[in-house]
């Protein structure tokens, strides 16, 4: 007979005393917290009805504190907080609280035709811009706020991530009317502000990359003859705020007046709306939508090592192949090119997903995937797509407001829509904050 696993339930009054309440910052987490010394194994399992996942705690003043997240407004979570000494693991007993509600103003999400395909733990995590303010949101599948962090009027996230480490999140953001203000931060599970790094002049995207430093685009501002011409540049910044320029146009690119309308002698070149970093090869991919074109660089060495689309990039076997006025360039597992195509939105033209095989030898784009909307709507600002590990991609239609789950088949097997005024940065599928209990050895 295999021995007994060694757990001793503790009643209350051996175990230290608890204080669980609704998150102070975000009021759909839950904290519990308990004193204790330094170095001890501790941990809090919990879940909706079972335990299903376990939270770690840290330690700070004297007691340790675990942020539980995922639930709904309003949900009643099951916990336990859990220590090992020794050989024995001591239990608490098995509680239950409520969360709180998120704030006034959020917006609403509905959810379209379809259920989620994934893992029923599985978040979304995006951003939306108001008229006035914005939000980093994490929704559950059902289109509910589990996590939420809200900004001021004049502030406006435009693309959040999961950290690194997965104990919070990355967000950049620009404050409107001064660019001098933009910048990068992250934030704690628990809604603490973590290190905020000022990147006066950037804007849209960002991509983490090794050793807490970033990718990010900042405009350069140039003045050709009589016209002030602005560009943009892709740069890595530190932790510290150090930063360099990995990829610039003004040195591949020639701006040429005639194919851009000058605005009393300014002129928008390249509009650099979207940054990724591919792990696996060490490149990364700028997209730039008013040339309509995607430039791959190499990190370690800032060399251009292709340009896909626009006037001497790659080609397409046919014109209507071509992406226009994109965002949001991905890589699958396999190597392939993903493109959030808004296509001509002056034209009205549908906007659409694509996906295309990288042929080297003949340096053109073929392409191997294509979704467009039944409704043939037309997304003029933002758009993102990323792959998720069972082939399926997860797209966010910007100022159309929509999340949507696309099967290998160009499907929509899952959506999400917010109400009107709101525009959606894009949407990534973000596995459970917390392991499983039944995954952990």
């Amino acid at each position: 007979m295999s021995p007994l696993p060694l757990a001793l339930l503790v009643g209350c009054g051996a175990f230290p005393k608890l204080e669980v309440a609704p998150g102070e910052q975000i009021a759909t987490t839950l904290s519990v917290s308990w004193a204790g010394e330094p170095g001890e194994d501790v941990w809090v399992d919990y879940g909706l009805g079972e335990l299903t996942h376990r939270a770690p705690a840290s330690f700070a003043d004297g007691r340790y504190t675990a942020t539980l997240v995922g639930f709904p407004p309003l949900a009643e979570v099951t916990f336990r907080v859990g220590r090992r000494i020794g050989d024995v693991d001591e239990l608490s007993e098995t509680r239950t609280a409520e969360v709180g509600l998120p704030p006034a103003g959020l917006p609403a999400f509905t959810p379209l035709a379809g259920g989620w395909a994934g893992e029923p733990d599985e978040l979304i995590l995006t951003t939306t811009i108001g008229q006035e303010g914005g939000n980093v949101l994490l929704l559950n599948p059902d289109g509910e706020i589990v996590w939420y962090i809200t900004f001021p009027s004049r502030y406006a996230p435009i693309h959040a991530e999961v950290s690194r480490d997965g104990e919070g999140f990355v967000y950049n953001y620009l404050v409107r009317e001064d660019d001098e203000e933009a910048g990068i931060c992250q934030v704690e599970l628990n809604g603490a502000k973590g290190l905020c790094v000022v990147v006066p002049n950037s804007h849209h995207s960002f991509a983490q990359l090794p050793e807490g430093r970033y990718a990010m685009l900042v405009a350069d501002t140039r003045r050709v003859g009589e016209y002030l011409v602005e560009g943009d540049a892709l740069i890595e910044v530190a932790p510290n705020g150090d930063s360099f320029i990995l990829y610039s146009p003004w040195d591949h690119l020639v701006w040429d007046p005639e194919l851009q309308p000058d605005m009393d002698g300014y002129v928008e070149w390249t509009h650099a709306n979207g940054v990724f970093y591919d792990e696996v090869g060490e490149t990364v991919l700028v997209s730039m939508r008013n040339v309509s074109t995607i430039a791959r660089v190499d990190l370690a060495t800032a060399e251009r090592l292709a340009v896909y689309g626009g006037v001497d990039g790659w080609g397409f076997p046919a014109p209507t192949d071509t992406f226009i006025y994109a965002h949001g360039p991905a890589l699958t597992a396999d190597g392939q090119l993903l493109v959030f195509d808004n296509q001509d939105v002056r034209e009205n033209d549908p906007s659409r997903v694509m996906r295309y095989a990288l042929n080297a030898d003949e340096k053109r784009l073929e392409p191997t995937f294509r979704y467009v909307p039944g409704d043939g709507r037309s997304v003029s600002v933002l758009g993102g797509v990323y792959e998720l590990g069972n082939g399926d991609l997860i797209t966010s239609w910007g100022s159309a407001g929509e999340i949507l789950r696309l099967t290998p088949q160009a499907q929509a097997s899952w959506g999400l829509g917010s109400e009107a005024g709101f525009i959606l940065g894009a949407a990534q599928v973000v596995p459970a904050l917390h392991p499983r209990i039944d995954e952990l050895d």
